[in-house]
């Protein structure tokens, strides 16, 4: 109901004071109240009645018409029976604060006018309710017949006078009424994940929008889409929630739509993934491949993902690496069935597109960082495997990379085979006692030196490896004399009882410095 229609009762005779060209407002109730400062009971388009009982003396006005204007009423209605007729004053604040302002002659009681407007709101409530229903049915109707989000969020968004996205986790693109810079996606993923609370209220782009969560399997997070909402500034407080109500349910269908399509490829991708943990034969990959819509031709991409420290079902893990995989924009198949304690995706990637595939991997993991808690996300990418016969070895790779990921700081971490030397790949599958027990024997006298008498020999030592030995140009980088520079590397030598002359020393000190631990 509009201000309006809520006055105009030639029976009530009410008299508009000010605001007569703010009338349209909507009205959410009739609220009556003498109290001074009425903020905590109202919560934005009431009707205000008063009899005016707070007024004392100067100031009083002002103060009471600031407390409603500041909860958005729709307008103050001020009886006669205290003064004969309105005050000045009040007239006045209303003007200044922009509140609507109507008379309410002495004749007239509050209940009077109580019992002519609220009727004709629940009707009108009434009236919107089933067109909202009817609406849904047809919805849940089009979307049973084969219609997808996409075809319907725009013209029920127009309706509603909102424009709306569906995202994911990371941020990619499910459905939306228009288009959204790369920005606003990750600055709305970032919130939503981090939100203490949802729904939650945000700044898109100086306006106001609303996030909702829209759950699916498993329930996390992590794993969730998020409906993302800005309506007409203008628009009341409530309009948020009134938009959330038609949407969410809509966009739950489709979510279940989706969740029911997972598990189809999910299964597709399982049968890759037993295949590669029995090391079957290309032919048998090469199947699997083409079941799951990947050509066996193509160049593959493995990426291998292991979530750790959130107790969460196991498939969590599942529905991450497969987002992580998808905000990359290429066709893939997600397994748990491959390793032990990971998860690994294999992508068709074109040649030309390997660099901006995994740098679309790195920056979906960074921006699930918000989400992990307590928890940690690692990765390792493989180099690319030409054809479905070098998938075996892209499949090692990724899980070295993984190896290595697992051993970074933070809660997120990715490791691209070209990230690592061809040595330190060699190595990232060694186990990590191994590593940790030759790294001790090679440079744990200097590490012990070190931190006993604040000598840095190991950086020494790293800066003269990495001049391959030219005791000059080490010197130079280091700001030392050469005469210094041969002092300290003698130090080494003494320490571990190694020559730095010989290239087998130097290939162990250089490992020991470099491998992961």
């Amino acid at each position: 109901m509009l201000l309006r229609e809520a006055l105009d009762r030639p029976r009530l005779r009410l008299t508009v004071l000010s605001g007569a060209d703010d009338l349209d407002r909507p009205v959410s109730r009739v609220y009556v109240t003498d109290l001074p400062d009425p903020r905590r009971y109202l919560s934005g388009g009431e009707i205000v009645l008063t009899g005016l009982m707070w007024r004392r003396g100067a100031g009083d006005a002002d103060r009471f018409v600031a407390a409603c204007a500041a909860a958005g009423v729709a307008a103050i209605g001020a009886g006669d029976a205290a003064y004969g007729s309105v005050p000045e004053d009040l007239v006045a604040a209303c003007r200044r604060h922009g509140v609507p302002l109507f008379e309410v002659p002495v004749e007239v009681s509050f209940r009077d006018i109580i019992d002519q407007v609220n009727p004709t709101m629940w009707a009108q409530r009434a009236t919107g309710l089933a067109t909202v229903l009817g609406r849904y049915r047809g919805l849940v109707t089009a979307m049973a017949g084969g219609a997808r989000l996409v075809d319907l969020l725009k013209p029920v968004a127009a309706d509603l006078g909102a424009e709306c996205w569906v995202l994911t986790s990371t941020g990619r693109i499910v459905a939306g009424t228009g288009p959204i810079a790369p920005e606003s996606r990750r600055a709305l993923a970032t919130s939503f994940l981090a939100a203490g609370r949802l729904p939650a209220v945000v700044d898109l782009a100086g306006r106001r929008a609303w996030l909702v969560g829209v759950p699916g399997r498993p329930e996390h997070r992590l794993a969730a889409w998020m409906l993302a909402y800005a309506v007409d500034p203008a628009a009341p407080d409530t309009a948020g929630s009134d938009v959330a109500a038609e949407l969410v349910s809509l966009v739950a269908l489709e979510r279940a739509h989706a969740d029911e399509a997972g598990r189809v490829e999910r299964r597709l991708a399982d049968q890759l993934g037993r295949a590669l943990a029995a090391g079957a034969s290309s032919v048998d990959l090469r199947a699997a491949l083409l079941s799951g819509g990947l050509a066996p031709q193509s160049t593959l991409l493995v990426v291998a993902v292991r979530l750790t420290g959130l107790t969460t079902p196991p498939e969590l893990a599942v529905a991450v690496a497969e987002e992580v995989v998808r905000s990359a924009g290429v066709s893939a198949m997600v397994t748990g069935d491959a390793l032990p304690d990971a998860v690994l995706g294999v992508l068709g990637v074109a040649p030309t597109r390997l660099a901006e595939v995994t740098d679309a991997i790195r920056a979906a993991v960074a921006g699930l960082t918000p989400g992990l808690g307590a928890g940690r996300l690692a990765v390792g990418i493989s180099g690319p495997a030409a054809d479905v016969g070098a998938l075996p070895g892209a499949v090692e790779q990724a899980g070295h990379a993984l190896v290595t990921a697992l051993a970074g700081a933070g809660p997120a971490t990715v490791v691209s085979a070209g990230d690592l030397g061809s040595h330190l790949l060699l190595l990232s599958g060694v186990p990590a006692e191994a590593r940790r027990a030759f790294r001790d024997r090679v440079l744990g006298p200097v590490l012990a030196y070190d931190r006993a008498h604040d000598a840095d020999l190991v950086g020494t030592l790293d800066e003269f490896l990495n001049c391959a030995g030219s005791w000059s140009r080490a010197a130079a980088r280091l700001h030392l004399h050469v005469n210094t520079l041969r002092y300290r590397i003698g130090r080494v030598e003494q320490l571990t009882g190694r020559d730095l002359s010989r290239f087998p020393d130097r290939v162990d000190f250089y490992l020991a410095m470099r491998l992961p631990h």
